[in-house]
């Protein structure tokens, strides 16, 4: 046979292969893209969950020291102190607006205002007491709360 007519084995071609290293290195840079995406996705409510944490705490702290303060009163004078909802209400209830301004959002929003209800209790010496303190962080469509009912005055 003619050495031209010869079949050599074929030898596989480098430029078939070229790219594909970097099609390889693209796919992992965006799998690890992914990854810090979902990092800073996990960071970022973490941060929104220890805000929460902290303005629910300064809202138990406000509607704990207003009732702190009702029961050392006297526990007929409760419904003209405290009573009030949307800028309503005596000395008592001016100070729990003052406080409750600390939190996010409530400053000048009457919806936010904290509201006290002062009800007959289970005797004639005491009071049901319920206090409820609002807040809304920026960016959130609708608010929290935290309500505290405690009986003031004797069973």
């Amino acid at each position: 046979m003619p050495a031209t007519l010869r079949l050599r084995p074929r030898v596989p071609s480098r430029r078939g292969q070229s790219g594909a290293f970097l099609l390889e290195a693209l796919v992992g840079v965006m799998i690890f893209a992914f990854g810090i995406l979902g990092l800073v996705g996990l960071q970022a409510q973490a941060i929104r969950n220890t805000n929460d944490l902290q303005y629910r705490g300064e809202a138990i702290q406000i509607a704990n020291a207003a009732i702190g303060r009702m029961w050392t009163m006297d526990r007929t004078k409760l419904e003209a102190c405290y009573e009030g909802d949307a800028g309503t209400g005596g000395d008592g209830y001016v100070a729990l607006v003052e406080a409750a301004e600390r939190l996010p959002g409530v400053k000048g929003v009457d919806a936010l205002a904290p509201t006290v209800v002062v009800e007959a209790g289970p005797s004639t010496t005491s009071n049901l007491v319920t206090v409820t303190i609002r807040w809304q962080l920026p960016g959130e469509a609708t608010p929290h709360q935290y309500v505290g009912a405690v009986m003031v005055g004797l069973n």
